[in-house]
């Protein structure tokens, strides 16, 4: 192996990583302009892009909790993750270990950094259910610093 081998090996994982941050742009694109879309349509409309199912439904399950995450500082969040299989199965994980979560945070807070439109924001937001239990419990009463949230539940899709 020479040194040039060595230089086209390093290129590969550099060119996976724009591919995947393409990909979150897009998908935050589609996810902030939804309107009354089914999120199996907006999965489809993900996977045009990525080519790969199982990364757009892994960009629609994550997108939104990573906005949460960083719009609503004040909550304990669990860094656990639990996918539950078709066949009932489950795999747990964390997603500080998850290569994809930490690629939308990358993506989300140089986002952030710019200008902001609430609306698109919402959008996001709504598809979160992380953000939905956190409004659910200020509703009742709840106190946004003694809020904590279990671990991130997402249903693998059937295919």
């Amino acid at each position: 192996m020479g040194i040039f081998d060595l230089f086209k090996k390093n290129q590969q994982p550099q060119a996976q990583e724009n591919d995947l941050i393409r990909s979150i742009r897009h998908a935050i694109g589609i996810m902030e302009n939804t309107g009354s879309e089914s999120h199996e349509e907006i999965i489809e409309r993900i996977s045009h892009c990525t080519k790969d199912e199982r990364l757009a439904w892994e960009l629609y399950c994550l997108i939104p909790s990573v906005y949460c995450r960083m719009i609503i500082k004040e909550v304990q969040y669990s860094n656990e993750m639990i996918v539950i299989f078709p066949d009932d199965t489950q795999q747990q994980a964390l997603l500080s270990d998850n290569q994809v979560y930490k690629a939308i945070q990358g993506v989300v807070a140089d986002k952030f950094s710019g200008e902001i439109d609430n609306a698109k924001i919402q959008n996001i937001l709504f598809q979160s259910s992380e953000f939905n239990a956190i409004n659910n419990a200020l509703n009742d009463g709840s106190s946004l610093e003694d809020l904590m949230t279990g671990p991130l539940v997402m249903f693998a899709p059937d295919k």
